[in-house]
């Protein structure tokens, strides 16, 4: 790939021209959701809307956070804001890794899982089916894409490693005690009720605490494996020249 050996790529015009309009269409993908088959999610999922849940999914607030940092990045480059330090702080490889990882937990949690048992949506709800792909496919594999061309040269460690964790760490907390206030779950396994449990002759509580803690090492584990994969392009990139970083301890 040529642009690989390009460090300010995340600045340049060429990645504001794609992300301004893959960050448009997100936000233009959830509106459309929300005003198109909002009618459906009300007949069939009440307390999704009623109760203001919609974006109480993990896939939303990620699929939010990208949204927004491909449209800043771009606007900011378009307006000749690209030294703003808000901008070189998007600009961070750090950055970069973190929405990379969070989203690519989005895309393999459910291709590997929800995509086997979700129902696709009728002809006459055709854009549900366009939202689900968006989010859980076509979103992972554009940050996919721009994953391996990375934000400068900076190597990432496990400085990186916990901040990024702080995120599925805080999600995980608020949905747990909000889910209790409210008693609605965006994902099953949140449930203490959740009959799955019952029939594996597991308590709530413990059958809740085991899905946290697979699902934290399942999220750890996704996040070291792109702190290496972008260390390693980076050595290539630099030629085993060690780039800035923390620390190496991933």
């Amino acid at each position: 790939m040529k642009r690989i050996n390009d460090p300010n790529f995340l600045l340049s015009r060429r990645f504001a021209a794609i992300a301004l309009p893959m960050g448009l269409m997100g936000f233009a993908v959830k509106l459309a959701a929300i005003f198109t088959y909002d009618g459906y999610l009300a007949r069939e999922f009440p307390a999704l809307i009623h109760k203001g849940n919609y974006f109480g999914f993990f896939t939303y607030t990620t699929n939010i956070l990208v949204d927004f940092w491909l449209v800043l990045i771009a606007l900011a480059i378009f307006l000749g804001r690209d030294k703003n330090p808000v901008t070189l702080f998007l600009a961070k490889a750090s950055v970069q890794g973190f929405l990379t990882a969070m989203i690519f937990v989005v895309g393999v949690l459910y291709c590997s899982t929800m995509f086997w048992f979700d129902t696709p949506y009728s002809w006459s709800l055709w854009w549900g089916n366009f939202v689900t792909l968006w989010h859980h496919v076509v979103a992972p594999g554009f940050m996919i894409f721009l994953f391996f061309h990375p934000a400068g040269q900076t190597k990432l460690g496990g400085k990186d490693l916990a901040l990024w964790t702080v995120y599925p760490v805080a999600y995980l907390l608020v949905t747990l005690v909000r889910g209790g206030v409210v008693n609605w779950y965006p994902y099953p396994f949140f449930d203490p009720a959740w009959e799955t449990y019952a029939s594996l002759n597991l308590s709530p509580r413990l059958g809740v605490a085991l899905a946290i803690v697979l699902l934290t090492i399942f999220i750890i584990a996704i996040e070291m494996l792109a702190i290496r994969i972008h260390n390693r392009i980076i050595r290539r990139v630099t030629g085993n020249q060690n780039g800035r970083s923390s620390n190496e301890a991933v």
